[in-house]
C-alpha cells in the first residue's frame, strides 16, 4: 500500500470538491490529522493555563527567573 499526503486550502471550492470526489469513490482509506495550532492559539492556551510571566522590565524578568 502506498501513502499519499494531500495538503490543500479548505477554503478553495475546487480543492474541496476534488477531495470529496476522491472520498466518494470508496477506494481510498482516508485518515485525517488534526490541524496544527497556530502560535496565537498556543499562546492563548498558555495564558488560560497560567503559564506566563509578567515582568515590568528585563531586570524584573531576570529576578523572577533566578528566584525559581
Amino acid at each position: 500500500m502506498a501513502t499519499l499526503t494531500l495538503t490543500y486550502d479548505g477554503r478553495n471550492k475546487t480543492a474541496r470538491s476534488i477531495v470529496e470526489m476522491l472520498r466518494s469513490l470508496d477506494i481510498f482509506q482516508v485518515t485525517e490529522k488534526p490541524a496544527r495550532k497556530t502560535g496565537i492559539e498556543q499562546a492563548m492556551e498558555d495564558v488560560a493555563a497560567g503559564r506566563v510571566f509578567h515582568a515590568l522590565d528585563g531586570n524584573d524578568l531576570i529576578r523572577q527567573c533566578l528566584a525559581d
